[in-house]
């Protein structure tokens, strides 16, 4: 992430993680950059961070344990 945020490149990273504390890496992800999944009656939604027009300075990662975000896992039983 950090080589990607740091020179002039055409090249992209994609990933997915559940490691929340990658939330406040704001020098290496702006808003626009950070997207969650939410699923609800079995479809699947994608929406950025930059929806919800955060200051900077607040904690990405502790609004988003808090569910100020939403996209929080919910894992019922297996096998439902």
């Amino acid at each position: 992430m950090e080589y990607f945020s740091s020179v002039e490149t055409n090249g992209q990273l994609i990933f997915t993680t559940h490691e929340t504390c990658l939330l406040n890496q704001q020098k290496l992800m702006r808003p626009d950059e950070v997207w969650f999944t939410e699923k609800h009656n079995g479809e699947t939604r994608l929406y950025s961070l930059n929806e919800f027009k955060e200051h900077n300075t607040l904690s990405i990662e502790k609004g988003y344990l808090q569910g100020r975000y939403g996209a929080i896992p919910f894992i019922g039983k297996l096998g439902e």
